[in-house]
Protein backbone atom coordinates (compact mmCIF):
# COMPACT_ATOMS: atom_id res chain seq x y z
CA UNK A 1 0.00 0.00 0.00
CA UNK A 2 1.73 3.26 -1.12
CA UNK A 3 -0.06 6.67 -0.32
CA UNK A 4 1.38 9.87 -2.20
CA UNK A 5 0.78 13.02 -3.72
CA UNK A 6 0.16 12.85 -7.60
CA UNK A 7 2.98 15.21 -9.08
CA UNK A 8 0.95 17.81 -11.61
CA UNK A 9 1.27 16.02 -14.83
CA UNK A 10 -0.19 12.94 -13.07
CA UNK A 11 -2.78 15.16 -11.70
CA UNK A 12 -3.61 16.58 -14.72
CA UNK A 13 -3.64 13.15 -16.99
CA UNK A 14 -6.08 11.47 -13.96
CA UNK A 15 -8.40 14.57 -14.04
CA UNK A 16 -8.43 15.04 -18.18
CA UNK A 17 -7.59 11.60 -19.45
CA UNK A 18 -9.25 9.25 -17.12
CA UNK A 19 -11.96 11.28 -14.81
CA UNK A 20 -12.61 14.14 -17.63
CA UNK A 21 -16.17 13.65 -17.76
CA UNK A 22 -18.09 13.07 -14.49
CA UNK A 23 -21.75 12.23 -13.66
CA UNK A 24 -24.21 15.09 -12.45
CA UNK A 25 -25.32 13.74 -8.88
CA UNK A 26 -22.20 11.99 -7.26
CA UNK A 27 -19.96 12.56 -5.61
CA UNK A 28 -17.41 12.19 -8.07
CA UNK A 29 -18.94 15.34 -9.65
CA UNK A 30 -16.77 17.22 -6.52
CA UNK A 31 -13.53 15.67 -7.89
CA UNK A 32 -11.93 18.75 -8.73
CA UNK A 33 -12.54 20.31 -5.33
CA UNK A 34 -10.07 17.72 -4.02
CA UNK A 35 -7.51 18.86 -6.84
CA UNK A 36 -4.97 21.30 -4.30
CA UNK A 37 -1.64 23.36 -5.83
CA UNK A 38 -2.90 21.71 -8.66
CA UNK A 39 -1.82 18.14 -7.04
CA UNK A 40 -4.35 15.20 -5.73
CA UNK A 41 -3.48 12.52 -3.08
CA UNK A 42 -4.13 9.06 -3.76
CA UNK A 43 -3.89 5.40 -2.47
CA UNK A 44 -2.43 2.50 -4.43
CA UNK A 45 -3.35 -0.74 -3.11
CA UNK A 46 -1.48 -3.33 -5.07
CA UNK A 47 -0.69 -7.04 -5.24
CA UNK A 48 1.60 -9.40 -7.27
CA UNK A 49 2.21 -13.12 -8.07
CA UNK A 50 -1.89 -13.03 -7.64
CA UNK A 51 -4.56 -14.52 -10.41
CA UNK A 52 -5.09 -10.51 -11.66
CA UNK A 53 -9.03 -9.97 -12.49
CA UNK A 54 -9.41 -12.05 -15.70
CA UNK A 55 -12.12 -13.76 -17.05
CA UNK A 56 -14.80 -12.22 -19.57
CA UNK A 57 -14.99 -7.94 -18.57
CA UNK A 58 -18.72 -8.22 -19.44
CA UNK A 59 -21.65 -9.43 -16.72
CA UNK A 60 -23.59 -10.61 -19.53
CA UNK A 61 -20.70 -13.07 -21.14
CA UNK A 62 -21.11 -16.47 -20.09
CA UNK A 63 -17.63 -17.16 -20.46
CA UNK A 64 -16.17 -20.49 -20.81
CA UNK A 65 -17.12 -23.86 -18.72
CA UNK A 66 -15.42 -23.66 -15.80
CA UNK A 67 -13.94 -20.11 -16.46
CA UNK A 68 -13.64 -17.77 -13.62
CA UNK A 69 -15.00 -14.57 -13.86
CA UNK A 70 -12.69 -12.50 -11.37
CA UNK A 71 -13.24 -8.68 -13.64
CA UNK A 72 -16.45 -8.95 -13.55
CA UNK A 73 -16.90 -10.10 -9.91
CA UNK A 74 -15.18 -7.21 -8.80
CA UNK A 75 -15.85 -4.56 -11.36
CA UNK A 76 -19.23 -4.85 -12.63
CA UNK A 77 -21.56 -7.13 -10.06
CA UNK A 78 -22.57 -6.26 -6.84
CA UNK A 79 -22.84 -9.18 -4.00
CA UNK A 80 -21.06 -12.35 -5.41
CA UNK A 81 -22.23 -15.83 -6.64
CA UNK A 82 -22.06 -18.56 -4.54
CA UNK A 83 -20.21 -20.83 -7.06
CA UNK A 84 -16.79 -19.22 -5.43
CA UNK A 85 -17.09 -21.31 -2.99
CA UNK A 86 -15.27 -19.60 0.34
CA UNK A 87 -12.64 -17.87 -1.74
CA UNK A 88 -12.31 -14.06 -0.55
CA UNK A 89 -14.91 -12.51 0.99
CA UNK A 90 -18.95 -14.56 1.62
CA UNK A 91 -20.50 -11.69 0.85
CA UNK A 92 -18.47 -9.95 -2.03
CA UNK A 93 -19.42 -6.63 -0.34
CA UNK A 94 -15.56 -5.57 0.99
CA UNK A 95 -14.87 -3.96 -1.70
CA UNK A 96 -17.37 -1.22 -0.67
CA UNK A 97 -14.95 -0.33 1.74
CA UNK A 98 -12.36 1.13 -1.06
CA UNK A 99 -15.13 3.57 -2.75
CA UNK A 100 -16.16 4.77 1.01
CA UNK A 101 -12.00 5.72 1.74
CA UNK A 102 -12.39 7.59 -1.30
CA UNK A 103 -13.66 11.19 -0.86
CA UNK A 104 -15.14 11.26 -4.07
CA UNK A 105 -16.07 7.82 -3.94
CA UNK A 106 -13.81 7.00 -7.15
CA UNK A 107 -11.10 4.65 -7.92
CA UNK A 108 -9.19 3.14 -10.45
CA UNK A 109 -8.48 -0.81 -11.23
CA UNK A 110 -5.63 -1.79 -13.27
CA UNK A 111 -4.89 -5.67 -13.24
CA UNK A 112 -3.28 -8.17 -15.31
CA UNK A 113 -4.40 -11.74 -15.59
CA UNK A 114 -4.22 -14.58 -18.12
CA UNK A 115 -7.04 -14.25 -20.33
CA UNK A 116 -6.93 -16.45 -23.93
CA UNK A 117 -3.23 -17.48 -23.35
CA UNK A 118 -1.55 -14.40 -22.88
CA UNK A 119 -1.73 -11.70 -20.40
CA UNK A 120 -3.81 -8.74 -20.41
CA UNK A 121 -3.67 -5.67 -18.77
CA UNK A 122 -7.06 -3.64 -18.27
CA UNK A 123 -7.75 -0.38 -16.52
CA UNK A 124 -11.05 0.90 -15.70
CA UNK A 125 -12.15 3.67 -13.16
CA UNK A 126 -14.86 2.77 -10.93
CA UNK A 127 -17.64 5.15 -8.33
CA UNK A 128 -19.30 3.29 -5.95
CA UNK A 129 -21.48 4.46 -3.01
CA UNK A 130 -24.16 6.91 -4.41
CA UNK A 131 -27.47 6.18 -4.40
CA UNK A 132 -29.73 6.19 -6.99
CA UNK A 133 -30.72 9.91 -8.91
CA UNK A 134 -32.53 11.54 -11.38
CA UNK A 135 -31.43 13.24 -13.91
CA UNK A 136 -34.47 15.25 -16.28
CA UNK A 137 -36.16 11.78 -17.01
CA UNK A 138 -33.62 9.48 -16.51
CA UNK A 139 -33.18 7.22 -13.57
CA UNK A 140 -29.33 6.28 -12.89
CA UNK A 141 -28.12 3.49 -10.06
CA UNK A 142 -25.37 6.10 -8.87
CA UNK A 143 -22.42 3.75 -10.50
CA UNK A 144 -20.34 4.54 -12.97
CA UNK A 145 -17.49 3.38 -14.92
CA UNK A 146 -14.62 5.11 -17.26
CA UNK A 147 -13.27 3.26 -19.71
CA UNK A 148 -13.53 2.65 -23.81
CA UNK A 149 -17.25 2.60 -24.90
CA UNK A 150 -18.54 -0.80 -26.58
CA UNK A 151 -20.12 -1.02 -30.22
CA UNK A 152 -22.54 -0.83 -27.97
CA UNK A 153 -22.14 2.07 -25.61
CA UNK A 154 -21.27 0.22 -22.58
CA UNK A 155 -17.71 1.11 -21.05
CA UNK A 156 -15.51 -1.77 -21.04
CA UNK A 157 -11.76 -1.04 -19.82
CA UNK A 158 -8.64 0.22 -21.51
CA UNK A 159 -7.00 -2.87 -22.37
CA UNK A 160 -3.10 -3.98 -23.60
CA UNK A 161 0.01 -1.45 -23.24
CA UNK A 162 -2.13 1.53 -23.51
CA UNK A 163 -3.49 0.12 -20.06
CA UNK A 164 -0.41 -0.66 -19.17
CA UNK A 165 1.38 2.81 -19.99
CA UNK A 166 -1.08 4.82 -18.77
CA UNK A 167 -1.75 3.12 -15.44
CA UNK A 168 2.47 3.59 -15.38
CA UNK A 169 1.97 6.93 -16.00
CA UNK A 170 0.25 7.53 -13.01
CA UNK A 171 2.97 6.14 -10.42
CA UNK A 172 1.01 3.31 -9.95
CA UNK A 173 2.92 0.08 -8.67
CA UNK A 174 2.10 -2.84 -10.92
CA UNK A 175 3.50 -6.32 -12.10
CA UNK A 176 6.39 -6.65 -14.69
CA UNK A 177 5.36 -7.13 -17.96
CA UNK A 178 4.98 -11.40 -17.55
CA UNK A 179 3.48 -11.32 -14.28
CA UNK A 180 -0.01 -10.62 -12.78
CA UNK A 181 -1.72 -8.90 -9.99
CA UNK A 182 -3.92 -5.95 -9.26
CA UNK A 183 -3.33 -2.32 -8.11
CA UNK A 184 -6.32 -0.47 -7.26
CA UNK A 185 -5.74 3.82 -6.70
CA UNK A 186 -8.82 5.52 -4.25
CA UNK A 187 -8.80 8.48 -5.02
CA UNK A 188 -8.72 11.38 -2.69
CA UNK A 189 -8.08 8.84 0.51
CA UNK A 190 -9.79 10.05 3.41
CA UNK A 191 -10.38 7.96 7.34
CA UNK A 192 -12.37 9.44 10.17
CA UNK A 193 -10.13 11.04 12.71
CA UNK A 194 -6.87 10.57 10.48
CA UNK A 195 -5.61 13.32 9.20
CA UNK A 196 -2.26 12.33 7.29
CA UNK A 197 -0.96 10.32 5.01
CA UNK A 198 1.55 8.45 7.17
CA UNK A 199 -1.15 8.05 9.87
CA UNK A 200 -3.27 6.56 7.65
CA UNK A 201 -0.87 4.13 6.11
CA UNK A 202 -0.13 3.32 9.52
CA UNK A 203 -3.65 2.09 10.25
CA UNK A 204 -4.03 0.08 7.73
CA UNK A 205 -0.64 -1.79 8.61
CA UNK A 206 -1.53 -2.03 12.55
CA UNK A 207 -4.95 -3.43 10.92
CA UNK A 208 -3.16 -5.83 9.17
CA UNK A 209 -1.39 -7.18 11.75
CA UNK A 210 -4.15 -7.54 14.27
CA UNK A 211 -6.23 -9.20 11.24
CA UNK A 212 -3.62 -10.72 8.90
CA UNK A 213 -0.99 -11.71 11.26
CA UNK A 214 -1.33 -15.60 10.29
CA UNK A 215 -0.38 -14.46 6.51
CA UNK A 216 2.40 -13.09 7.45
CA UNK A 217 4.14 -15.79 9.55
CA UNK A 218 7.24 -17.57 7.97
CA UNK A 219 5.71 -20.91 7.68
CA UNK A 220 6.96 -24.02 5.36
CA UNK A 221 8.16 -21.70 1.95
CA UNK A 222 7.49 -18.27 3.69
CA UNK A 223 4.64 -16.15 4.44
CA UNK A 224 1.54 -16.15 2.39
CA UNK A 225 1.54 -12.52 2.14
CA UNK A 226 4.60 -10.05 2.07
CA UNK A 227 3.51 -7.02 3.10
CA UNK A 228 4.93 -3.32 2.20
CA UNK A 229 3.85 -0.20 3.05
CA UNK A 230 4.96 3.02 2.35
CA UNK A 231 3.77 7.15 2.66
CA UNK A 232 5.02 10.00 0.97
CA UNK A 233 8.29 7.37 -0.05
CA UNK A 234 9.13 6.66 3.09
CA UNK A 235 8.39 2.95 3.99
CA UNK A 236 6.32 2.23 6.91
CA UNK A 237 7.19 -1.59 8.93
CA UNK A 238 4.94 -4.37 7.93
CA UNK A 239 3.25 -6.51 10.34
CA UNK A 240 5.79 -9.04 12.07
CA UNK A 241 3.77 -10.86 14.59
CA UNK A 242 6.65 -12.81 16.05
CA UNK A 243 8.38 -9.56 16.69
CA UNK A 244 5.55 -8.03 18.80
CA UNK A 245 5.02 -8.73 22.43
CA UNK A 246 0.88 -9.49 22.42
CA UNK A 247 0.74 -10.87 18.88
CA UNK A 248 3.57 -13.30 18.64
CA UNK A 249 1.83 -14.80 21.44
CA UNK A 250 -1.24 -15.98 19.43
CA UNK A 251 1.42 -16.77 16.37
CA UNK A 252 3.34 -19.07 18.62
CA UNK A 253 -0.30 -21.08 19.53
CA UNK A 254 -0.73 -20.95 16.01
CA UNK A 255 2.49 -22.51 14.77
CA UNK A 256 1.79 -25.34 16.99
CA UNK A 257 -1.51 -26.02 16.08
CA UNK A 258 -0.53 -26.14 12.40
CA UNK A 259 2.15 -28.74 13.96
CA UNK A 260 -0.40 -30.74 15.82
CA UNK A 261 -2.64 -31.27 12.80
CA UNK A 262 0.08 -32.25 10.45
CA UNK A 263 1.38 -34.40 13.15
CA UNK A 264 -1.32 -35.60 15.86
CA UNK A 265 1.58 -36.91 17.76
CA UNK A 266 2.91 -33.63 18.38
CA UNK A 267 3.21 -32.80 22.18
CA UNK A 268 4.03 -28.88 22.22
CA UNK A 269 5.80 -27.15 25.50
CA UNK A 270 5.15 -26.71 28.86
CA UNK A 271 3.22 -23.53 27.84
CA UNK A 272 1.02 -25.26 24.85
CA UNK A 273 -2.43 -26.88 25.52
CA UNK A 274 -4.23 -28.77 22.63
CA UNK A 275 -8.07 -28.92 23.29
CA UNK A 276 -9.96 -30.37 20.67
CA UNK A 277 -13.41 -29.25 20.19
CA UNK A 278 -16.31 -31.24 19.22
CA UNK A 279 -19.77 -32.15 19.24
CA UNK A 280 -21.47 -34.97 20.73
CA UNK A 281 -24.57 -35.22 19.17
CA UNK A 282 -23.61 -36.22 16.44
CA UNK A 283 -20.15 -36.82 17.24
CA UNK A 284 -18.33 -34.15 15.11
CA UNK A 285 -15.16 -32.73 15.46
CA UNK A 286 -15.39 -28.93 14.94
CA UNK A 287 -11.83 -27.15 15.38
CA UNK A 288 -8.75 -27.15 17.19
CA UNK A 289 -8.35 -24.85 20.76
CA UNK A 290 -4.55 -24.30 21.42
CA UNK A 291 -4.11 -21.82 24.21
CA UNK A 292 -0.40 -20.87 25.82
CA UNK A 293 0.39 -18.59 28.86
CA UNK A 294 2.23 -16.01 27.84
CA UNK A 295 5.87 -15.36 27.52
CA UNK A 296 6.15 -12.79 29.42
CA UNK A 297 3.94 -13.13 32.63
CA UNK A 298 3.45 -9.64 33.40
CA UNK A 299 -0.01 -8.22 32.50
CA UNK A 300 0.62 -5.87 29.58
CA UNK A 301 -2.81 -3.82 29.62
CA UNK A 302 -4.05 -4.70 26.10
CA UNK A 303 -7.20 -5.54 25.61
CA UNK A 304 -6.13 -8.72 23.87
CA UNK A 305 -5.19 -10.58 26.66
CA UNK A 306 -7.02 -13.55 27.79
CA UNK A 307 -8.75 -13.76 24.07
CA UNK A 308 -9.09 -16.21 21.52
CA UNK A 309 -8.61 -15.72 17.82
CA UNK A 310 -11.17 -17.35 15.89
CA UNK A 311 -9.81 -18.40 12.54
CA UNK A 312 -11.52 -20.21 9.88
CA UNK A 313 -9.73 -20.55 6.19
CA UNK A 314 -8.59 -18.81 4.55
CA UNK A 315 -7.28 -17.76 8.18
CA UNK A 316 -8.05 -14.44 8.95
CA UNK A 317 -8.93 -13.56 11.83
CA UNK A 318 -12.69 -13.64 12.49
CA UNK A 319 -12.71 -12.35 16.27
CA UNK A 320 -10.77 -11.90 19.66
CA UNK A 321 -13.05 -14.06 21.77
CA UNK A 322 -12.95 -12.63 25.19
CA UNK A 323 -12.27 -15.86 27.99
CA UNK A 324 -11.65 -16.36 31.25
CA UNK A 325 -9.08 -14.93 33.17
CA UNK A 326 -6.64 -16.90 35.10
CA UNK A 327 -6.56 -16.03 39.05
CA UNK A 328 -2.82 -15.63 38.50
CA UNK A 329 -2.98 -12.52 36.29
CA UNK A 330 -0.62 -14.68 34.17
CA UNK A 331 -2.47 -14.00 30.84
CA UNK A 332 -3.46 -16.24 28.34
CA UNK A 333 -4.13 -16.33 24.19
CA UNK A 334 -5.78 -18.76 22.30
CA UNK A 335 -6.08 -19.80 19.24
CA UNK A 336 -9.06 -21.76 17.56
CA UNK A 337 -8.81 -23.08 14.40
CA UNK A 338 -11.61 -24.74 12.33
CA UNK A 339 -12.06 -27.71 11.08
CA UNK A 340 -11.65 -27.80 7.26
CA UNK A 341 -15.29 -29.40 6.47
CA UNK A 342 -16.50 -26.76 8.99
CA UNK A 343 -15.79 -23.61 7.06
CA UNK A 344 -19.21 -23.27 5.70
CA UNK A 345 -20.91 -23.52 8.34
CA UNK A 346 -18.95 -20.86 10.58
CA UNK A 347 -19.08 -18.65 7.52
CA UNK A 348 -22.71 -19.00 7.30
CA UNK A 349 -22.83 -17.39 10.90
CA UNK A 350 -20.64 -14.23 10.57
CA UNK A 351 -22.44 -11.04 9.27
CA UNK A 352 -21.29 -9.61 6.06
CA UNK A 353 -18.42 -7.99 7.66
CA UNK A 354 -17.04 -11.13 8.87
CA UNK A 355 -16.36 -9.63 12.46
CA UNK A 356 -18.17 -12.19 14.44
CA UNK A 357 -19.75 -15.62 14.61
CA UNK A 358 -23.41 -15.39 15.66
CA UNK A 359 -24.77 -19.13 16.11
CA UNK A 360 -28.38 -17.92 15.22
CA UNK A 361 -27.37 -17.05 11.58
CA UNK A 362 -25.63 -20.50 10.99
CA UNK A 363 -27.87 -22.80 8.99
CA UNK A 364 -28.63 -26.02 11.13
CA UNK A 365 -31.85 -28.54 10.40
CA UNK A 366 -34.89 -28.41 12.21
CA UNK A 367 -33.96 -30.06 16.33
CA UNK A 368 -29.97 -30.44 15.31
CA UNK A 369 -27.25 -29.13 17.51
CA UNK A 370 -25.75 -26.18 16.70
CA UNK A 371 -22.26 -26.48 15.59
CA UNK A 372 -21.72 -22.71 15.70
CA UNK A 373 -22.40 -22.26 19.31
CA UNK A 374 -21.32 -25.75 20.47
CA UNK A 375 -17.87 -24.02 19.22
CA UNK A 376 -18.65 -21.16 21.28
CA UNK A 377 -19.64 -22.53 24.02
CA UNK A 378 -17.11 -25.21 24.53
CA UNK A 379 -14.32 -22.79 24.22
CA UNK A 380 -15.62 -20.25 26.69
CA UNK A 381 -16.04 -23.65 29.11
CA UNK A 382 -12.71 -24.61 28.60
CA UNK A 383 -10.97 -21.07 29.86
CA UNK A 384 -13.73 -21.35 33.11
CA UNK A 385 -12.53 -24.33 33.79
CA UNK A 386 -9.05 -23.74 34.07
CA UNK A 387 -9.71 -20.48 35.95
CA UNK A 388 -10.98 -22.32 38.57
CA UNK A 389 -8.21 -25.11 38.64
CA UNK A 390 -5.67 -21.77 38.63
CA UNK A 391 -7.84 -20.28 41.73
CA UNK A 392 -7.23 -23.83 43.71
CA UNK A 393 -3.69 -24.63 42.86
CA UNK A 394 -2.12 -21.15 43.84
CA UNK A 395 -2.91 -19.39 47.35
CA UNK A 396 0.03 -17.38 46.87
CA UNK A 397 2.15 -15.82 49.23
CA UNK A 398 0.51 -13.38 52.04
CA UNK A 399 1.70 -11.06 54.35
CA UNK A 400 0.20 -9.33 57.40
CA UNK A 401 2.83 -6.69 57.74
CA UNK A 402 2.55 -2.66 57.41
CA UNK A 403 3.34 -2.99 53.92
CA UNK A 404 2.87 -6.13 51.44
CA UNK A 405 3.74 -6.87 47.85
CA UNK A 406 1.96 -10.06 46.37
CA UNK A 407 2.66 -9.99 43.02
CA UNK A 408 2.58 -13.25 41.33
CA UNK A 409 6.06 -13.02 39.76
CA UNK A 410 5.70 -15.01 36.44
CA UNK A 411 7.51 -17.88 35.27
CA UNK A 412 11.12 -18.57 34.50
CA UNK A 413 12.24 -21.23 31.90
CA UNK A 414 15.87 -21.61 30.13
CA UNK A 415 14.56 -19.59 26.46
CA UNK A 416 11.40 -18.43 27.82
CA UNK A 417 12.06 -14.69 29.30
CA UNK A 418 9.56 -14.26 32.18
CA UNK A 419 10.20 -12.19 35.48
CA UNK A 420 10.30 -12.90 39.30
CA UNK A 421 7.84 -10.20 40.41
CA UNK A 422 5.86 -8.27 38.50
CA UNK A 423 7.91 -5.53 36.47
CA UNK A 424 6.55 -2.09 37.86
CA UNK A 425 6.84 0.99 37.28
CA UNK A 426 8.94 3.34 39.85
CA UNK A 427 7.21 5.41 41.57
CA UNK A 428 7.83 9.52 40.82
CA UNK A 429 7.36 10.66 43.99
CA UNK A 430 7.95 14.44 43.20
CA UNK A 431 4.19 13.76 41.55
CA UNK A 432 2.44 13.79 44.47
CA UNK A 433 4.18 16.50 46.32
CA UNK A 434 6.17 14.23 48.60
CA UNK A 435 10.09 13.64 48.33
CA UNK A 436 9.75 9.65 49.66
CA UNK A 437 6.62 7.55 49.90
CA UNK A 438 5.30 6.90 53.10
CA UNK A 439 4.65 3.27 52.81
CA UNK A 440 7.27 0.80 52.38
CA UNK A 441 7.04 -1.36 49.30
CA UNK A 442 9.17 -3.19 46.65
CA UNK A 443 9.07 -4.03 42.63
CA UNK A 444 11.31 -6.05 40.53
CA UNK A 445 13.34 -3.51 38.14
CA UNK A 446 14.43 -5.87 35.74
CA UNK A 447 13.45 -9.22 34.15
CA UNK A 448 15.07 -12.41 35.63
CA UNK A 449 18.05 -13.91 34.46
CA UNK A 450 19.55 -16.96 34.83
CA UNK A 451 23.10 -17.79 35.65
CA UNK A 452 25.60 -20.66 37.13
CA UNK A 453 26.51 -20.96 40.72
CA UNK A 454 28.54 -23.63 41.41
CA UNK A 455 27.41 -25.98 38.36
CA UNK A 456 23.50 -25.13 38.95
CA UNK A 457 21.96 -23.18 36.88
CA UNK A 458 20.18 -20.01 39.10
CA UNK A 459 17.57 -17.90 38.64
CA UNK A 460 18.36 -14.06 39.31
CA UNK A 461 15.39 -11.52 40.78
CA UNK A 462 16.26 -8.12 41.08
CA UNK A 463 14.28 -5.46 42.98
CA UNK A 464 14.43 -2.13 44.45
CA UNK A 465 13.00 -1.05 47.87
CA UNK A 466 11.11 2.31 48.34
CA UNK A 467 9.70 4.22 50.71
CA UNK A 468 9.59 3.40 54.46
CA UNK A 469 10.23 6.07 57.06
CA UNK A 470 14.36 6.99 57.42
CA UNK A 471 15.42 4.74 60.41
CA UNK A 472 12.91 2.08 60.27
CA UNK A 473 13.98 -1.55 59.52
CA UNK A 474 12.84 -2.94 56.20
CA UNK A 475 12.50 -7.08 56.35
CA UNK A 476 12.33 -8.74 53.09
CA UNK A 477 10.94 -12.03 52.32
CA UNK A 478 10.78 -13.90 48.97
CA UNK A 479 9.75 -17.77 48.11
CA UNK A 480 9.64 -19.57 45.22
CA UNK A 481 6.70 -21.88 43.64
CA UNK A 482 6.57 -24.15 40.25
CA UNK A 483 3.89 -23.14 37.83
CA UNK A 484 1.60 -25.69 36.68
CA UNK A 485 0.44 -26.00 33.31
CA UNK A 486 -2.84 -24.39 33.77
CA UNK A 487 -0.87 -21.61 35.00
CA UNK A 488 -1.33 -21.91 39.03
CA UNK A 489 0.95 -22.47 41.89
CA UNK A 490 1.57 -26.20 42.61
CA UNK A 491 1.17 -26.87 46.21
CA UNK A 492 2.04 -30.66 46.29
CA UNK A 493 5.22 -31.38 43.98
CA UNK A 494 5.64 -35.22 42.37
CA UNK A 495 7.57 -37.33 44.66
CA UNK A 496 11.03 -36.81 44.27
CA UNK A 497 10.79 -33.92 42.17
CA UNK A 498 13.52 -30.92 42.11
CA UNK A 499 11.87 -27.87 43.94
CA UNK A 500 13.13 -24.25 43.80
CA UNK A 501 15.64 -23.78 46.61
CA UNK A 502 16.64 -20.02 47.90
CA UNK A 503 20.34 -19.34 47.40
CA UNK A 504 21.20 -16.43 49.06
CA UNK A 505 20.74 -12.42 48.66
CA UNK A 506 23.80 -11.00 45.68
CA UNK A 507 25.46 -7.88 46.19
CA UNK A 508 26.79 -5.54 43.79
CA UNK A 509 29.88 -6.53 44.78
CA UNK A 510 29.65 -10.02 44.36
CA UNK A 511 29.26 -11.15 47.99
CA UNK A 512 26.69 -13.52 48.41
CA UNK A 513 24.40 -13.89 51.90
CA UNK A 514 22.26 -17.21 52.71
CA UNK A 515 20.34 -15.21 55.01
CA UNK A 516 16.47 -16.18 54.25
CA UNK A 517 15.19 -13.17 56.01
CA UNK A 518 16.72 -9.60 54.64
CA UNK A 519 16.64 -6.70 57.25
CA UNK A 520 17.86 -3.33 55.53
CA UNK A 521 17.32 0.02 56.79
CA UNK A 522 15.34 2.41 54.83
CA UNK A 523 16.19 4.34 53.00
CA UNK A 524 17.54 1.74 50.87
CA UNK A 525 19.42 2.87 47.89
CA UNK A 526 21.17 -0.32 46.86
CA UNK A 527 19.11 -2.90 44.53
CA UNK A 528 18.91 -6.21 45.84
CA UNK A 529 18.83 -9.55 43.96
CA UNK A 530 17.41 -12.96 45.70
CA UNK A 531 19.06 -16.15 43.97
CA UNK A 532 17.03 -19.48 43.40
CA UNK A 533 18.03 -22.51 41.90
CA UNK A 534 16.19 -23.42 38.42
CA UNK A 535 15.08 -27.15 38.51
CA UNK A 536 15.33 -28.45 34.63
CA UNK A 537 12.11 -27.80 32.33
CA UNK A 538 10.20 -26.08 34.94
CA UNK A 539 8.81 -22.75 35.42
CA UNK A 540 9.12 -21.13 38.34
CA UNK A 541 7.21 -17.77 40.23
CA UNK A 542 8.49 -15.58 42.96
CA UNK A 543 6.79 -13.69 45.20
CA UNK A 544 8.14 -10.70 47.38
CA UNK A 545 7.21 -9.31 50.41
CA UNK A 546 8.20 -5.97 52.59
CA UNK A 547 7.21 -5.27 56.23
CA UNK A 548 8.75 -3.02 57.74
CA UNK A 549 9.16 -2.76 61.55
CA UNK A 550 8.86 0.57 63.71
CA UNK A 551 10.96 1.37 66.43
CA UNK A 552 10.08 3.40 69.12
CA UNK A 553 9.97 6.88 69.03
CA UNK A 554 8.89 6.79 64.98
Amino acid sequence: MDEYEMDEDQTRILARDVFGQLPPNCRSTELQKHILHRRIRVLVISDEGTRGLGGPIRADVSGKSGERRDFVDFVRNLGRSTSKGLEGGTYGLGKGVLYRASQVGLCLVYSQAQYNGVIEPRLIGVSGGDGDYDDGKSRFTGRNWWGVPGADGIVDPLVGQAARDLAQSLGMRMPGPDGTGTSIMVIAPDFVGVKSGPERVSAIADAALKWAWPHALELDKGPNIRFQFSADGTEIGGPRPLDHPIYREFAAAYIEGRRKIVNPEHEGNWQTTFTPISSKRPKRYLGLLIHRLSHDPNATGSELENSVALLRDPRMVVKYLSVAAPPNAVPIFGVFISAPDMNKKFAESEPVTHDDWVYRQATVEKNSPNPVRIALDNIRETFRNLSVKGAVAGDGVHSKGASRVAAALGGLLAGFSGSGAEVQPAVNSAANGSKRARKASVRLVTSASLDLFDGEVVAKYTFALTGGRPGNALVVRVAARVVTESGGNESDGPIGAELPRFIGWSYASGRLSSQEVLTVTAPHEEEITAVFTQPADTAIRVTAVVEELEFAGH
